[in-house]
């Protein structure tokens, strides 16, 4: 969501900083003259008195029209100028380039025994919390904003003409609302209520709705905050049980969280058509997808915006040829890559006249230059997993589970 940002605030002081010091002055000296006047005689006191009072009144009038005409004056007119508005036309091109960016940019990373297009089912269950509540986009530039009207993941689906199970998305929707993930605030936390919440009429109801089963995984993050949790457990989150913890001491942001673990090993239990949409702009680790049977597919859906999520339904059924591709190499276990252990933050020591006060999740911040050392050098990212196997420094298929470029489709 797009608001008013602290450090947008006192930005514009600053540059109304300088008039804003001239006017005090001019009324400090307007005060000194009033209180001086009372050394003065009557009949002149209150004519010095009425000239200082004026002449305040003028040090602001003149003051805030410097303001508003120099440093001010883009803000100003930009706020009471007439507002353009976009075309419902225009709008609707918008929309369709969307939906068609995300039909080519989803990820179809699993699909065992040709789940995928699914043929002769009209009803689905959406498990996870995410399914209820996924995230559209990132924070500041990245965030979107509420003009627009949001398709939802479950609006996709009755779309491109499924039924889903309104008792398990009620479920979800009474559990938690998302936590704010922005400029100003952040919140690590990932929401999901404990198998032992589910009541056994829902996960009965659910078997008897369909025999398929969709579980939705979300990460969320934003611009001006710290790198990802690698240690979420000192990081600001909130555990959804109090018999267990979410993420023991040491792991990190992108792995599932012992409920997500749970949830899993619930519907694997009751299903045995389960897809998993990975609705993440960040790779995670996805080995689960190895270590049950039941999931036969997986789509890697990152922040779709307000209209992205409309290809979803139309991939599930045929509609739509999945084409994206990986751009990234998703790893089994992100704590033994090189980046993992080697890229380390670094501040200049010859550069620190060059400190900059900035904000960090609302808070007042000093950022000094500095500079990330990737020990890979030119083998950075996928190939150096590549270059590595030729090697025979690592397993290649031990280590990589997806690699770069990746992306299955409905073709043979």
């Amino acid at each position: 969501m797009v608001g008013i940002n602290m450090e947008d605030v006192i930005g514009v002081l600053q540059t109304c900083k300088w008039y804003l010091v001239a006017l005090g002055i001019l009324l400090v000296i307007s005060v000194a003259v009033a209180v001086g006047a009372h050394w003065i005689g009557k009949p002149l006191r209150g004519l010095v008195r009425g000239n200082a009072l004026l002449g305040a009144i003028l040090s602001i009038v003149v003051v805030v029209n410097l303001i508003v005409l120099i440093p001010m004056s883009t803000l100003i007119g930009m706020a009471f100028s007439e507002r353009a508005t976009v075309s419902k036309g225009t709008t609707e091109e918008a929309e369709q380039l969307s939906e068609r960016i995300a039909e080519e940019g989803f990820v179809l990373l699993k699909n065992d025994d040709g789940l995928l297009p699914l043929d002769g089912v009209d009803s689905i269950n959406l498990f996870g919390w995410a399914s209820e509540n996924p995230a559209y986009a990132g924070g500041g530039s990245g965030g979107i904003n509420d003009l627009y009207e949001k398709v939802s993941i479950q609006q996709s689906l009755e779309d491109a003409g499924f039924q889903v199970n309104q008792d398990l998305a009620d479920f979800y929707a009474e559990y938690s609302d998302r936590p704010e993930m922005s400029i100003n605030k952040q919140s690590w936390s990932l929401p999901e209520p404990p198998v032992d919440s589910y009541p056994q009429e829902l996960i009965d109801g659910a078997r008897d709705f369909s025999d398929v089963a969709i579980i939705t995984f979300s990460r969320a993050a934003s611009e001006g905050q710290n790198d990802l949790p690698t240690d979420v457990s000192q990081a600001k989150f909130e555990s959804n049980s109090t018999e267990y913890q979410d993420f023991e001491a040491g792991e990190h942001y992108l792995k599932l969280s012992q409920t997500e673990e749970d949830l899993v090993d619930m519907v694997c239990g009751n299903f045995d058509n389960v897809i998993v949409l990975v609705n993440s702009a960040n790779p995670m680790e996805l080995g689960f997808l190895d270590q049950h049977e039941q999931i036969k597919s997986a789509i890697w859906c990152p922040g779709p915006g307000h209209a992205g999520f409309s290809a979803l339904g139309r991939i599930l059924n045929g509609e739509v040829n999945p084409s994206g591709r990986t751009a990234d190499t998703l790893v089994y276990d992100m704590t033994r890559t090189p980046w993992w252990n080697s890229a380390v933050k670094t501040d200049y020591s010859n550069m620190k006249d060059m400190t900059v006060q900035g904000m960090n999740a609302g808070v007042p911040q000093d950022f000094s230059p500095a500079y990330l050392d990737y020990t890979e050098g030119v083998y950075v990212g996928y190939k150096f997993y590549e270059t590595a196997a030729d090697e025979g420094l690592i397993d290649y298929d031990s280590v990589v589970q997806f690699p770069f470029g990746h992306g299955l489709s409905y073709t043979t």
